[in-house]
């Protein structure tokens, strides 16, 4: 590849080139997906939220590429124990109206655009039985989601028989299909994906490639189960409209039972 650098080597499964004659960059790699694409231009025209704008994606060979822009600024993470208070008060009012507006996004089916398969962290675990590429959803109701994690609860399962445990998170898993239709989530916001600029401005949302239509309480699970920095932690219960204890409690014992024999 001509006079381009691999900005992100340590990426698993994917790498991230910038393509310094175009000043652009290419994200490439088995698991990036057209819809990803798609996302950020639904994002992109439907909000005021800054995203990397998209000049083409396909997939060639099994191998997904995306060209977009550059994002100039400094990941939050690098600095995020540097803000002062005021400082972390203006980032926090900055993603809360990002938040804000990309959730105002409806949709009609729970999965990524362009009506494809759901990339919500419960359906990335890997099933305890050999199923080559599960993939699960899209979903036409919140009511078929709800069948869809129990699915993959049953397929995390040596031969698909449930253990003496499941019956009530099943039960409770089931009533949690009576909620709010389907909104658009980002599905891993956290610093390392938030550039800003030497004013503490937020000037770009990156990496949305398990985004998608989904429960709306899914982007405050997501993002509040894996913040490990206690500054990020906090500000997460006023960036992204707080689920109650109850349903983050439900969706933190799904997590702990899809793994419980895989591990992973």
């Amino acid at each position: 590849m001509t006079r381009a650098i691999n900005i992100a080597p340590d990426k698993l499964d994917k790498s991230i080139w910038h393509l310094q004659d175009s000043d652009r960059i290419l994200k490439r790699g088995p698991h990036v997906r057209v819809s990803e694409a798609e996302a950020l231009r639904c994002v992109a025209s439907s909000t005021h939220v800054p995203v990397p704008e998209v000049f083409g994606a396909y997939k060639k060979d099994g191998m997904g590429h995306i060209f977009m822009s550059r994002a100039s600024g400094i990941p939050l993470y690098d600095v995020l124990f540097t803000l002062d208070e005021a400082q972390v008060e203006s980032v926090t009012t900055q993603l809360s109206e990002f938040v804000r507006s990309w959730m105002g996004l409806r949709g009609d089916y729970f999965g990524s655009m362009g009506f494809t398969a759901c990339r919500d962290v419960f359906f990335q675990h890997c099933p305890a039985i050999n199923i080559p590429d599960q993939e699960y959803g899209p979903f036409r109701t919140r009511t078929e989601y709800c069948s869809g994690l129990i699915d993959a609860l049953q397929n995390s399962r040596p031969g698909r028989i449930f253990d003496a445990d499941d019956a009530h998170l099943i039960e409770k898993i089931q009533r949690l299909g009576d909620g709010c239709g389907a909104v658009f989530c980002h599905g891993d916001l956290h610093p390392d994906n938030i550039l800003v600029d030497d004013q503490v401005n937020v000037v770009a949302i990156l990496d949305m490639g398990v985004s998608g239509f989904s429960i709306p309480e899914r982007e405050y699970f997501e993002a509040k189960s894996r913040a490990r920095n206690p500054v990020w932690s906090s500000m997460i219960d006023r960036i992204i409209p707080k689920i109650s204890d109850d349903t983050y409690a439900l969706l933190s014992e799904l997590e702990r039972a899809l793994v419980r024999y895989s591990g992973i």
